[in-house]
């Protein structure tokens, strides 16, 4: 009998080696199955490719049979087209090429040359010394080789075999013509069934996950088919620029290399350098001089700097949803499992992965591994930084937040770097060590962002205002540290903000608020708990002190707790409890411009009684 949530309570080494076994057999099958897998997925991308037109063609009223065969017809066309003019243009390229000989052997001399004489020379020769070395050792001379050296060699001479007899490059032709013959034959019946086919793949998830299938397959075609067009809109822009470049240079065969170009820039990041390649060998060959040969360089340094920097961002827009280490993995794992038809169909189907993922939680890692969403939130990479003792990247998260955002942005990013730190202190996750060690790190970060944006050091006692704001954080050092935070948010107000040590006793709090006499009291709480003892101090407080300003603040509850939160630090004594630091911030202003406004009416006042006097 199946108990429910048995597999909860299997070891952490079960639960990875059935994960790690259940990855291999799918890779297994992968390959074992890619003579079946590899026409469907490509007729699959064909049809991603291909719906726009036939939708459009469906919108004219053209019948769908008749759309699809037009627009079959049409790629057809164009692929026959573009391979007649590259086989002509290759077949001229290798009946021209012996006619390059004497500028071939120039640059040969000339790279010869260059080597003579200096450090490269020595280290061809040292090399063809140990390679002699080597020789003799392995190979001595003996008296019966060297009786055998005079003798005749026997040569000979085969006839290579007929064309048609030699059937290894047959049977790749024939694999290729097979593989493209059955792709556009499923790309066509699913163009024609598109509508029957997605709701046979919705139906497969059943009744229960109808929604989630629905919006997971919507959200994947629309992501690969812009895709698709976008790339190939992309990568014919730029085999159309490298040919008509090419040929404007002089470099012959332009329209070849720009197909070739095209082509290749399906291959992520290489490709395009790849397909530079051949038009600089070219060039080298059939140019006398380097003049032509760094203007090819640089003509396609350009095109590929306009192209990832204007005509990517602008038809890309949104990106297909993969980072860049993800394109490079899946292109080296795909290619490992099904080869070259593996890395054109690499990007397209990881991010089918990666979608599938946004919409099945049991998938979730997929997504965390390969989008190109951060794995943590700002606040979480903070805050692992911490715990790993990196202060200085710490410090540059924080500066870069406000320099990219704002202080108060930087500040909010600090503030959720104390709740978690808080809620693990709370469960036992963090030892009190290391919590100690966090709250260092962070505070020098937080006086490090004060004085980066011209505020004097807290403890100069040149900034002292008349107006004057005490914080009392209890026994809390994380409580002191929020009140750290107000300061940098107070930076540009005329205000002394003092903090009590967490070392005091709640009666000498009590009585040194009482004795400074200040504007406001500032006490700060954090879930989880810290609202007990921040309630009992303004219940002090407040009877103490009953003119007293009081700032009870709560930040960091769940939306649907604020109220209630509020409600109780408001019985206890509050006059204002904002539930935010931007909240706060507005109130301890409201409140320092009210006190500079009555310390600045006050010695006015009595100035005018003196002279009356």
């Amino acid at each position: 009998m199946r108990v429910p949530g048995a597999a909860q309570n299997w070891p952490a080494s079960v639960l990875i080696g059935t994960r790690l076994l259940c990855l291999a057999i799918i890779c297994a099958a992968l390959y074992l199955g890619q003579a079946v897998l590899v026409p469907l997925v490509l007729g699959g991308l064909l049809t991603f490719m291909l719906s726009p037109f036939v939708t459009r063609l469906d919108r004219l009223r053209v019948p769908r049979v008749v759309g699809v065969l037009l627009v079959m017809a049409l790629v057809g066309g164009v692929i026959g087209g573009v391979g007649y003019v590259v086989a002509g243009q290759m077949q001229s390229f290798a009946a021209e090429l012996p006619t390059h000989r004497q500028n071939i052997r120039a640059k040969i001399r000339e790279a010869m040359a260059f080597t003579r004489g200096g450090a490269i020379e020595n280290v061809q020769d040292t090399i063809e010394h140990i390679n002699e070395v080597v020789e003799e050792t392995a190979h001595p001379p003996t008296a019966a080789r060297e009786q055998r050296d005079d003798e005749p060699l026997r040569v000979a001479v085969e006839s290579a075999p007929p064309l048609l007899r030699n059937t290894q490059w047959l049977g790749s032709v024939f694999s290729a013509v097979g593989l493209a013959g059955l792709t556009l034959l499923l790309a066509i019946f699913m163009l024609i069934n598109r509508e029957d086919l997605r709701d046979r793949l919705v139906s497969l998830s059943g009744k229960p996950s109808l929604v989630v299938a629905t919006k997971a397959l919507a959200d994947a075609g629309d992501r690969i088919s812009r895709y698709l067009l976008m790339q190939f809109i992309v990568n014919a822009s730029m085999g159309v620029a490298v040919a008509v470049g090419l040929y404007l240079i002089g470099v012959p065969y332009a329209a070849l290399w720009g197909l070739m170009a095209g082509v290749l820039r399906y291959i992520p990041y290489i490709g395009p350098w790849i397909a530079a390649l051949l038009p600089i060998g070219v060039s080298l060959v059939t140019f006398p001089g380097w003049q032509q040969v760094a203007i090819v360089v640089a003509m396609f340094v350009v095109l590929e700097l306009l192209s990832n920097n204007i005509m990517e961002p602008l038809l890309y827009g949104q990106s297909v949803g993969l980072s860049s280490l993800a394109v490079i993995v899946a292109a080296i794992f795909w290619t490992w499992l099904w080869g070259p038809v593996g890395l054109v169909i690499a990007t397209p189907i990881t991010a089918c992965l990666v979608v599938l993922s946004t919409h099945v939680p049991e998938l979730a890692a997929i997504g965390r591994l390969l989008g190109e969403r951060p794995a943590l939130k700002p606040h979480e990479t903070l805050y692992q930084r911490l715990l790993a003792h990196d202060f200085h990247e710490a410090n540059r998260l924080i500066a870069r937040h406000s320099a990219e955002r704002s202080v108060d942005d930087a500040c909010d990013l600090a503030l959720n770097t104390l709740l978690a730190l808080k809620r693990d202190l709370q469960a036992g996750r963090v030892s009190a060590d290391d919590g100690a060690d966090v709250l260092t790190g962070l505070r020098n970060s937080i006086e490090e962002l004060r004085v980066a944006r011209g505020a004097p050091p807290a403890d100069d006692p040149k900034t002292r205002s008349p107006v004057l704001i005490v914080g009392a954080p209890g026994t809390d050092p994380i409580d002191a540290l929020v009140l750290e935070l107000v300061r940098v948010l107070l930076r540009d107000e005329p205000v002394t903000l003092e903090v009590l040590s967490t070392d005091m006793m709640m009666g000498e709090a009590m009585a040194a608020i009482e004795a400074k006499s200040p504007a406001a009291v500032v006490v700060p709480s954090l879930p989880p708990a810290g609202l007990t003892p921040a309630r009992h101090a303004c219940m002090r407080l407040r009877a103490r002190v009953p003119t007293l300003k009081l700032v009870g603040t709560r930040l960091g509850d769940p939306e649907s707790e604020v109220a209630g939160r509020v409600a109780l630090l408001k019985t206890a004594g509050c006059n204002e409890v904002p539930a935010s630091l931007s909240e706060l911030k507005a109130t301890l202003q409201r409140i320092v411009r009210a006190a500079d406004d009555v310390a600045t009416v006050a010695p006015d006042a009595g100035r005018l009684v003196a002279a009356a006097s």
